[in-house]
């Protein structure tokens, strides 16, 4: 559908119904309504009605037009349709709810943060424009719609419609990015290729971790954090039944980012967008298994056993530890803050953040 940018509410006066174009062609070849009743079988009373804007022209009539007044049935008919839907298009605009607008207000930032685009000046716009981005004829339908994937986890102030609009948007954003079936053995034998990722130019971490995750049939993007959008991570099985990482950055520290991803994959591994994830609680069963799973992967949990036991966490010792481990250093001291062996305001252990550039 076309997209309609500062459409503004219209008297229903402007709008041109087909009787006119009959009436205007009509005149012009100094013909009455009588005549035209007569050349075409239909009751002078029906051809009024029609020209006064109170009856469609059906298909027998636009036919029946052609033989009349040599203008092509189609013609008519065009210009019916085009009438009905202009009409439609009136009337949802005029008859926007309060809800409605409170919804739009609510969404447009994550909207802006997946088109970069103006989603209208008054209320009008910005409802129809949402309806059409998201799909729905109505904006208060999202709450029927809402997956409700980790309603458990919501943290105080989590909007479900945000949510909704932002796994809805990056679940289109994706769509075509692979047609690779999903390889779970695949995914695992590119863990480590992913890992090296975090080595390269910081612009280029997105598209090359894409790059691996598509190989193996998952789909993946990250977006900036909205104001009431989920956590860090969801991994889903889309519409199209593929699965889905979709990642938001919160504050861009290293060591999150990489815990995160790998959390999300480890949810890949674990096959567990196939479970029900509504009532799905921060310390579930499940969670807990994927925090474990991406803390091994990057870490080794018998390596990093050894190195806790000789007690030294100085910043050489972490940097040669981090070394033999194929990560950075950053996230050696992100493990040893979550584990509270060293605080998380030491000046000798500052933890990396990203200049996301999108």
């Amino acid at each position: 559908m076309e997209k309609r940018k500062n459409q503004e509410l219209i008297s229903p006066d402007l709008l041109i119904h087909p009787g006119e174009t009959i009436l205007e062609v009509i005149n012009d070849r100094g013909i009455t309504q009588k005549e035209l009743a007569i050349r075409t079988g239909f009751s002078e009373k029906h051809i009024s009605t029609v020209i006064n804007g109170k009856k469609s022209i059906s298909a027998d009539l636009a036919k029946k037009l052609e033989y009349a007044l040599d203008i092509p049935a189609s013609f008519w008919r065009n210009l019916q349709t085009n009438y009905d839907l202009e009409l439609v298009v009136f009337n949802e605009l005029h008859n926007i709810s309060q809800k409605e607008v409170d919804i739009a207000k609510e969404v447009k930032e994550v909207i802006k943060v997946f088109t970069n685009e103006s989603i209208g000046k008054n209320n009008s716009d910005k409802v129809y424009y949402l309806r059409q981005r998201l799909g729905v004829s109505n904006l208060e339908s999202i709450k029927n719609l809402n997956p409700a994937i980790y309603r458990a986890q919501f943290e105080k102030g989590t909007s479900e419609n945000i949510m909704y609009a932002w796994q809805y948007l990056c679940e289109k954003e994706v769509e075509n990015q692979t047609e690779n079936p999903l390889d779970i053995e695949k995914l695992k034998n590119n863990i480590n290729k992913i890992k090296d990722v975090m080595f390269d130019e910081n612009g280029l971490h997105v598209e090359k971790i894409k790059e691996l995750l598509n190989d193996a049939g998952v789909l993946f993007t990250v977006k900036k954090h909205v104001k009431g959008a989920p956590i860090n991570g969801l991994t889903v099985k889309t519409k199209r039944n593929q699965v889905m990482i979709a990642m938001t950055i919160r504050g861009a520290y290293v060591d999150i980012f990489w815990f995160s991803l790998f959390h999300e994959i480890a949810h890949v591994l674990n096959e567990d967008f196939n479970k029900d994830q509504s009532k799905w609680e921060s310390n579930s069963p499940l969670e807990n298994k994927a925090n474990k799973l991406a803390q091994d992967i990057l870490i080794n949990p018998d390596n990093y056993k050894l190195f806790l036991e000789k007690g030294d966490f100085s910043r050489k010792a972490i940097d040669r530890f981090a070394s033999s481990e194929g990560v950075l250093s950053t996230i050696v001291i992100g493990r040893l803050m979550n584990d509270e062996l060293i605080p998380w305001n030491s000046l000798d252990h500052r933890r990396d953040k990203y200049k996301w550039s999108h």
